[in-house]
């Protein structure tokens, strides 16, 4: 028996570096107008951002869901493997809690752990859970390891605009213009 990592994709992990390193992912979807991707599938990074700068319409994503979720975790513990699920921020997704409502159904054989971080703060995390679970960890353990270091992990973010977060409205038009102009 043996503990399995899943991640979502916005801890960016390149399908390469999935394999690699042994870690399974969910998808979330990402939507620009009618037009529906799926999260490093259908459209990648750089796609996106592409995409972003093209477009007059910004985009929104759809956490994955408790389906999604329950789909992965029969599969990642049907030959007696348990599973630490690790997820995007619960402040910045719905994420978490869709696979909160899986897990419910594989009692004593899912733990879920909300990173409370994105991307690179994500990946630091899923890489130490799967560096313990390589070690013959158990579940428990690696999951009790992660909660332990979560919050000393931070992530720094340089913006070349506030441009996409005006118009997404996170920020007011006179902290976009105040902030340019600083």
């Amino acid at each position: 028996m043996a503990v399995k990592i899943l991640v979502d994709s916005t801890f960016d992990f390149t399908a390469e570096q999935r394999r690699e390193l042994g870690i399974e992912s969910v998808y979330l979807r990402v939507h620009f107008g009618d037009e529906e991707y799926v999260d490093g599938v259908d459209i990648s990074a750089r796609e996106f951002y592409e995409r972003l700068i093209e477009s007059d319409t910004l985009p929104t994503t759809s956490q994955a869901t408790p389906a999604d979720f329950t789909e992965a975790f029969g599969r990642m513990t049907a030959d007696g493997d348990d599973v630490v699920a690790l997820t995007i921020s619960s402040a910045l997704s719905g994420t978490y809690q869709s696979a909160m409502i899986a897990a419910a159904d594989f009692p004593g054989r899912v733990r879920v752990v909300d990173t409370l971080s994105v991307t690179l703060g994500a990946q630091i995390q899923a890489r130490y859970a799967q560096s313990l679970a390589e070690q013959g960890r158990s579940m428990d353990e690696v999951a009790d390891a992660v909660e332990a270091v979560k919050g000393r992990v931070h992530l720094i973010a340089l913006l070349d605009t506030l441009e996409y977060l005006k118009r997404g409205g996170r920020i007011s038009g006179a902290a976009a213009l105040a902030g340019m102009c600083a």
